[in-house]
């Protein structure tokens, strides 16, 4: 069926954009934006420093397009054409640099133009910031594009000035002031415009997975991009908690209708709020664009389930590269490619997804169209109505959507110093202490100050080992208050401290930090001057003497233990005391005429004829064959004897290399 273009067909286009169109005719024509719904103006001080007749605090609205400076402020010197007062034309002129050197800022009425014509045209001319002033008396509100106007709105991309809105009576004032001559100081102060309770950002991006929609679509489509490996570096360190959010609608027609069939699922729950070109809705429509935001949601949450949340950016990136509408891949077919190249459930996902016929309400689909505040109010960040929005800690940004504008305002949602180091690389931050710390303490001869760098500018903080409020600082001695965790002795320096350890000691650590004393192996040089076996006890060698001797009064060598004269030998008749050290036994038994040594001890004697007795031999049967016999017991004997010493060295030999390798 060809799809109708007929004024159905506008009509169908001016339904699905009315959430969008009620708040841009209220910015732009200035309806009261209650008639848009509940909104929140997002703002920051304009701080009037001079002259002192007019100085005070202004509120000033923070425009949608622009670069807003989160948690940091602006010195200015505010301009006022005379030829161009409405800014609405471009400057012939570069602007003059003001008298007091400050950067230049723009004072613009309203009117004659749109803001984002003003605001181009103040930067092509060198301005550093514009302020426009309303034409009439009202409350404040946003300015955003003009996004029916694309030619207009595309402007959006090459402005990077801060961009406000003041009240009239406080633009007039500063426009009089301006008129009589005097000269007008002025401090945009974004610094509390970004709530910065703790050390993790939440935030949230409104989007559309349309890629075709126009300068917004591109916009969200460069963005997602150019940011998802940024995104998934801070979400997998938990600097932050990201959850993409997608804008829907209710069909206002009847749910049967081609219109509701063409753009929406759940028969007309969920609508596309984005429109199709026309050179593509032939092969798209917004049902397509709705199902495929429900898929990123049930991505997200199954991501979430997996504890690796980041893979929706994964995910995203793939498919805005693969699955184009221009290129007529953006379909269920490349999407499901891209979920298997993210290594997440399909099956688990085309569950989660249903069936878009289904004429019942979509758990995530319904979230996102509570959330955005279409029947209730959300939370603090108020109602959404622009799409892309982009809220932090709740607050929603204001201002272009691009990489590094983006990563400006997450830094400046933290709190101060819990910053990962992407806010404080020399391309987000300045670094504020190389030109402005004097009010931090500091010790020029060691080279030590407590200026501390922030995305929001630095902080007075002393350094490791010293105390105090980062005005004055003190070293702390941590030997005296025993905090340094020294096991033998330890030595106090300014800002540190180390740790020795006594002779015969090894340290470990102790270098500003606990430091473990252990002993050194003190036999490994000379055996640790002993003669018999080293033992490495406390620092020191102790040295040890093998059996039969003793060490001497040296501590080193070892003397000879005469085990007769001391009686400690068991010998029941005669002992002879040897050395060791020479013989391998420190002694031997021996028998009177007429007694042997015991067979089974060699130390008691026996009398002779026991002794042939236990050999089997009977002296009243002798013959030469017992003879014989006893001389084979002999030398039996002999054998056991010279087995016995044998073994006694060996065991000798053992116990001296075990010692060694202890």
């Amino acid at each position: 069926m060809t799809r109708s273009t007929s004024n159905v067909g506008a009509m169908a286009k001016q339904l699905l954009h009315l959430a969008k169109l009620i708040c841009l005719v209220a910015i732009t024509i200035n309806l009261p934006l209650s008639m848009a719904g509940e909104w929140i103006v997002e703002t920051h001080s304009l701080v009037i420093r001079t002259p002192a007749t007019i100085a005070g605090v202004e509120d000033a609205a923070i425009g949608d397009f622009g670069v807003p400076m989160y948690g940091a402020s602006m010195l200015g010197e505010l301009v006022r054409s005379t030829d161009n007062s409405l800014a609405c034309e471009p400057f012939q002129k570069a602007v003059v640099q003001p008298e007091h050197g400050l950067p230049p800022l723009l004072l613009a009425e309203r009117g004659g133009c749109y803001f984002i014509e003003k605001a181009y045209n103040a930067e092509k001319a060198g301005f550093k910031g514009i302020l426009i002033y309303d034409n009439t008396v009202e409350r404040l509100l946003t300015m955003a594009a003009p996004e029916d106007r694309p030619e207009i709105a595309k402007l959006t991309n090459d402005i990077s000035i801060p961009t406000a809105l003041l009240t009239q009576a406080a633009g007039q004032k500063l426009a009089d002031t301006l008129k009589n001559g005097d000269s007008v100081v002025v401090e945009l102060d974004f610094k509390e415009s970004m709530a910065h309770p703790d050390d993790r950002v939440e935030w949230e991006f409104w989007t559309s997975s349309n890629d075709a929609c126009g300068s917004s679509c591109d916009r969200q489509t460069r963005f997602k991009l150019d940011f998802a490996e940024t995104a998934i570096d801070l979400e997998k360190r938990g600097y932050t908690q990201f959850k993409p959010h997608f804008m829907v609608q209710k069909c206002l027609d009847s749910s049967n209708s081609q219109t509701c069939r063409d753009n929406c699922v759940n028969n007309g729950r969920y609508c596309a709020m984005d429109s199709i070109p026309q050179g593509l809705q032939s092969s798209y429509n917004g049902r397509q664009v709705v199902e495929e935001n429900k898929r990123q949601l049930c991505i997200r949450q199954q991501a979430e389930s997996k504890h690796q949340a980041w893979l929706w950016w994964t995910y995203v990136q793939l498919f805005n590269t693969h699955c184009k509408m221009q290129d007529r891949t953006f379909d269920s077919a490349c999407a499901q490619q891209q979920i298997q190249a993210t290594n997440l459930s399909l099956n688990a996902i085309e569950d989660c997804m249903g069936s878009s016929d289904a004429d019942t309400d979509h758990p995530l689909l319904q979230a996102e169209y509570n959330a955005q505040g279409t029947e209730s109010i959300g939370g603090a960040a108020g109602r959404v109505v622009l799409l892309p929005t982009v809220i932090i800690n709740n607050k929603q940004y204001r201002g272009r959507l691009d990489s590094m504008s983006i990563t400006k305002a997450l830094c400046a949602g933290f709190d101060e110093t819990t910053e990962p180091e992407v806010c404080l690389t020399g391309t987000v931050q300045e670094k504020n202490c190389a030109v402005d710390s004097q009010t931090c303490w500091s010790n020029e001869s060691m080279h030590l100050d407590a200026c501390v760098d922030t995305y929001r500018g630095y902080v007075c903080k002393c350094p490791d080992g010293w105390r105090g409020n980062g005005q004055q600082c003190a070293d702390i001695n941590e030997c005296l208050e025993g905090t340094a965790g020294c096991d033998h002795t330890c030595i106090n320096e300014l800002g540190s401290y180390h740790c020795e350890c006594d002779e015969g000691f090894n340290l470990f650590g102790g270098q500003g930090s606990p430091g473990f004393c252990y002993p050194k192996d003190m036999c490994g040089k000379d055996n640790g001057g002993c003669e018999g076996p080293c033992y490495s006890a406390n620092g020191t060698s102790v040295c040890s003497c093998g059996a039969g001797l003793r060490l001497a009064d040296n501590g080193k060598t070892c003397v000879d233990i005469d085990e007769c004269a001391e009686q400690l030998a068991d010998c029941t008749q005669q002992c002879i005391n040897k050395d060791p050290r020479k013989s391998g036994v420190p002694y031997s038994c021996s028998c009177d005429l007429g007694f042997s040594l015991n067979l089974e001890d060699r130390h008691q004697c026996v009398k002779t004829s026991e002794f042939l007795s236990q050999m089997g031999v009977s002296l009243k049967a002798a013959s030469w064959w017992s003879l014989a016999a006893a001389s084979g017991a002999a030398a039996v004997l002999a054998i056991l004897a010279g087995y016995a010493i044998q073994r006694f060295r060996i065991r000798q030999e053992m116990h001296e290399e075990i010692h060694e390798i202890m």
